[in-house]
């Protein structure tokens, strides 16, 4: 039986699918297990970080990951202002 952790990656997953279709060109396309394996090492980075700051070296490896987990595009769309009315 999967387990809900597999659930949630697999909605992430779908989204990330979306991100890339549209706006991955050029980026290494990863697969379902590598998303969760970088997502995973992310999440670790962060908890591991002294007093909420991260050294070099873990600041650089966080901006690959996010690059190539299309984090970056998603946070820009979010941050767009809504044309809606």
């Amino acid at each position: 039986m999967p387990s809900k952790s597999s659930d949630v990656y697999d909605y992430y997953y779908e989204n990330y699918l979306i991100l890339y279709n549209l706006y991955g060109r050029g980026r290494p396309r990863v697969t379902r297990e590598q998303y969760e394996e970088l997502d995973a090492e992310l999440m670790q980075i962060v908890a591991q970080a002294e007093n909420g700051e991260l050294s070099h070296p873990q600041i650089v490896r966080v901006r690959d990951i996010e690059y190539m987990l299309m984090d970056d595009v998603a946070e820009a769309l979010l941050d767009r202002p809504s044309t809606s009315t």
